[in-house]
């Protein structure tokens, strides 16, 4: 039989347990309901597109619509449009109506294994009139005054103007598309925040016969990706090929922003480019790129509008070799504004510089491993690089450092220009300067210069330069303790740029914004 003394005791348990529990379930239900109240203010609703859609069905898997542009007309936040492989022939440009938000991004994308190519060539677009931006600077998928979208995906190809524009936009995700024969970028993004083109390929970008009326331009405008003062923005995993200018620009005021594990062949003209314009660009990183056989430079950093200026460029861990220009050039193009704390270190520059010369000139219009041809920095520092078999020169500066001092020791002092602890290997001929340029006026004489301690005639062993594969056989450090060049000595080597996995898939789950 209980005793009172415990069935009080019990009774007290039991009583306790039923705080505990009643506790336990108002914890619970309160966060269902929050979770349910969550999804309720964010609806992801998903709509489809396809060839035998209309545009006057409810956009169901069953009942899909017609057209992109519908689904551009209609898509507000969180919601998502998959695109059913086809061929789609525009009629009219693609124009972005809504925006997402933050919670609740608006996605358009190719349905999940599906190839879905967008073909813009029936789209008229105008000659330039008036002030820009002009027809040409537009897209056929316009996203303009939008945010907290992404494209995924696609394939839009003849474009006679861009195939994707981004312009005052922020929170834009552009993943794993592709372009084709457009006749300006084939992804251009202009005055906007936030931005990431990730994982996509660029073919034939700026192709004067992509033109959508009769032109005389010297030149197709931009470049094949271009970003023109844009601030926070992240360029990487993309592959960009046989274009008929440059590969990347980043130019106008841009700033805060990364460009990596690019992979940029056969340009007509520069691989990677950094271009102030009309204020000052600064606070870029370029680093783990790949570029070659591009018909200009490999790198340029040039200040070439007016009352503009470039600061805090970081140029690293990138490989340049095989291109008909010079590895890395600081241009005096344009009107040659400062540049200012540049940094170019751990690269590896090789066998750049041996275009066909114009006829009576010795080398090509811009040759050697580092040309400083301006003479309008402050603030460089180029070390732990590898120079290599480059043309003409391994590292050089024009006659114009000269101008005022014939010691070029006092002259990188007085403008604090540090080159040392590089590689260098070949030709590099500091009281017998190469003479080079283009005409009518940009011709100067080249001198080379190993700056400070450099490990110089010193061939480096690379494993097998002919198959692009520059990690080291053996370190050439300097004092036992400093990598040099792109790839560290000792790791396994990885060709990310060689594989057939490249560009790589972004999926959902490796999403991530900086």
């Amino acid at each position: 039989m209980l005793s009172s003394t415990g069935f009080i005791l019990r009774q007290r348990a039991y009583f306790f347990i039923a705080i505990l529990l009643a506790a336990f379930l108002l914890v619970i239900g309160g966060e269902w309901l929050r979770i349910q109240q969550s999804v309720a203010q964010t609806p992801h609703q998903i709509f489809y597109v396809a060839p035998n859609g209309s545009d006057t069905h409810e956009g169901s898997i069953t009942h899909p619509w017609a057209t992109v542009n519908h689904a551009a007309d209609v898509l507000k936040a969180g919601e998502t449009v998959y695109i059913r492989a086809g061929i789609y022939t525009l009629e009219q440009q693609i124009q972005a109506k809504h925006s997402g938000t933050a919670d609740a991004w608006i996605t358009y994308s190719a349905f999940p294994g599906e190839p879905v190519i967008i073909d813009a060539k029936a789209i008229a677009v105008a000659s330039p009139s008036g002030t820009p931006p002009f027809a040409h600077d537009q897209g056929a998928f316009q996203l303009e005054n939008v945010a907290y979208i992404k494209v995924k995906n696609l394939e839009i190809i003849n474009s006679h103007n861009s195939s994707i524009t981004v312009r005052n936009s922020q929170y834009i995700d552009l993943y794993n598309n592709k372009t084709e024969n457009t006749f300006s970028p084939g992804i251009g993004i202009w005055e906007s925040t936030h931005q990431k083109v990730m994982g996509n390929t660029v073919v034939n970008a700026n192709a004067p016969e992509m033109a959508g009326y009769p032109h005389d331009l010297s030149e197709t405008p931009h470049e094949a990706i271009s970003l023109g003062t844009v601030e926070n923005f992240e360029v990487a995993y993309n592959l960009v090929q046989y274009g008929q200018k440059e590969g990347i620009d980043i130019k106008g005021k841009s700033q805060h922003g990364t460009v990596h594990h690019n992979y940029v062949h056969h340009m007509e003209r520069q691989g990677l480019y950094v271009d102030g314009w009309s204020g000052l660009l600064e606070d870029v990183e370029v680093f783990n790129n790949v570029v070659h056989d591009c018909q200009g430079a490999g790198f340029v950093v040039s200040v070439e509008g007016k009352s503009a200026a470039a600061k805090n460029i970081r140029f690293h861990h990138n490989l340049l070799y095989e291109n008909w220009g010079t590895g890395i050039l600081l241009s005096k193009w344009g009107n040659d504004g400062l540049r200012e704390d540049v940094k170019i270190d751990h690269n590896t520059v090789h066998h750049n510089g041996y275009g066909p010369p114009n006829p009576g000139d010795k080398f090509y219009w811009i040759t050697g491993g580092l040309y400083l041809f301006s003479d309008n920095l402050q603030s460089i520092a180029i070390k732990n690089n590898i120079f290599s078999e480059n043309n003409g020169f391994q590292i050089g500066y024009s006659d114009s450092y000269l101008k005022n001092s014939s010691k070029i020791e006092e002259v990188f002092q007085q403008k604090q220009i540090d080159i040392s602890h590089n590689l260098v290997s070949g030709v590099n001929n500091a009281k017998n300067p190469i003479y080079a340029g283009w005409p009518p006026d940009n011709y100067a004489n080249i001198y080379g210069t190993n700056g400070n301690y450099a490990l110089a005639d010193n061939p480096p062993q690379f494993i097998n330069a002919k198959f692009g594969n520059f990690y080291l056989e053996s370190a050439p450090t300097i004092d036992k303790t400093r990598p040099i060049g792109a790839f560290p000595y000792g790791e396994k080597p990885d060709l990310w740029w060689h594989t057939t996995e490249f560009p790589p898939k972004f999926s959902e789950s490796s999403d991530f914004r900086f």
